[in-house]
C-alpha cells in the first residue's frame, strides 16, 4: 500500500510539472517515441479498432496515434491521477475500469517501470482480460544496461514522476506476462530513443481472433 500511495503521489507531482509539459506533449513524445508508424502497425491500430493507452499522461501521443491511424472514435485514457490532458478514468494496473474482451489494442508506454513484479504481473492478466479476440496491447519500457555507472544515470534520469525505477530487460518482461492468458508473447525491437540513445524494450502481447 506504502508503494502504491508513493507511485501515485510521484505521479501527480509529475504531471503538473514544467517537465511534463515538454516530455508528455506531442512533440515531446514524438521526439523520445520515434517510429509512430510502427507502434500502429505492431497494435493495428485502424478504424473500428477501440483503442486504450494507459499510463497517457497528457493524452497527447495516444490522441497524435488515433489521429495518425484514421480512428473515428478518440483513445480512452486512462492513468494513475489527473494530468495537463484528457484522462479519462483512474486506475491501477491491477484493476483495469474495462468489461471483459472490450479492448482491441492498448498501448502502455514508458509506465511499468514504477510498479513491482508483481504488480506488472496482475496487470498482465488484465491485459489478458480486456483484450478482445485478435486484439493486441504493446507494452514498451527503457531497457537497463550491462555499465553499472550508465544504468545507475539512466535510472536517475528516469526517476522523475515514478517513485522507483525497475528496468527490466526482455527475459524478465517475458516472464512477468507469462501465464496471464495471452496467446502471443513477442518480443518487439523499436531502436534506443534519439536523446539519449537509451535503449528500449518492447513486449506485444496477442489473442487470437
Amino acid at each position: 500500500m506504502r508503494r502504491r500511495r508513493t507511485a501515485v503521489q510521484s505521479r501527480q507531482a509529475y504531471q503538473f510539472s514544467p517537465l511534463a509539459a515538454i516530455t508528455d506533449s506531442q512533440a515531446g513524445m514524438a521526439l523520445l517515441t520515434p517510429r509512430t508508424a510502427r507502434l500502429i502497425d505492431l497494435i493495428e491500430l485502424e478504424p473500428g479498432r477501440r483503442y486504450v493507452d494507459f499510463g497517457c499522461g497528457t493524452a497527447a501521443y495516444a490522441h497524435l496515434l488515433a489521429q495518425q491511424a484514421g480512428l473515428d472514435e478518440p483513445p480512452l485514457c486512462l492513468d494513475l491521477t489527473a494530468g495537463r490532458g484528457p484522462v479519462d478514468a483512474i486506475a491501477w494496473p491491477e484493476n483495469l475500469p474495462l468489461p471483459d474482451a472490450s479492448v482491441d489494442a492498448l498501448t502502455s508506454l514508458y509506465f511499468v517501470r514504477r510498479f513491482d513484479d508483481d504488480v506488472v504481473h496482475n496487470f498482465g492478466g488484465e491485459l489478458a482480460r480486456v483484450l478482445a479476440p485478435g486484439g493486441a496491447a504493446l507494452v514498451l519500457e527503457v531497457a537497463p544496461v550491462r555499465n553499472a555507472p550508465l544504468n545507475r544515470l539512466h535510472e536517475k534520469l528516469l526517476s522523475p514522476g515514478t517513485g522507483m525505477v525497475d528496468l527490466r530487460g526482455w527475459g524478465r518482461m517475458a516472464a512477468l506476462f507469462t501465464e496471464c492468458g495471452f496467446d502471443g508473447i513477442d518480443l518487439v525491437n523499436v531502436g534506443p530513443f534519439l536523446f539519449p540513445p537509451i535503449p528500449r524494450v518492447g513486449v506485444l502481447l496477442r489473442k487470437k481472433p
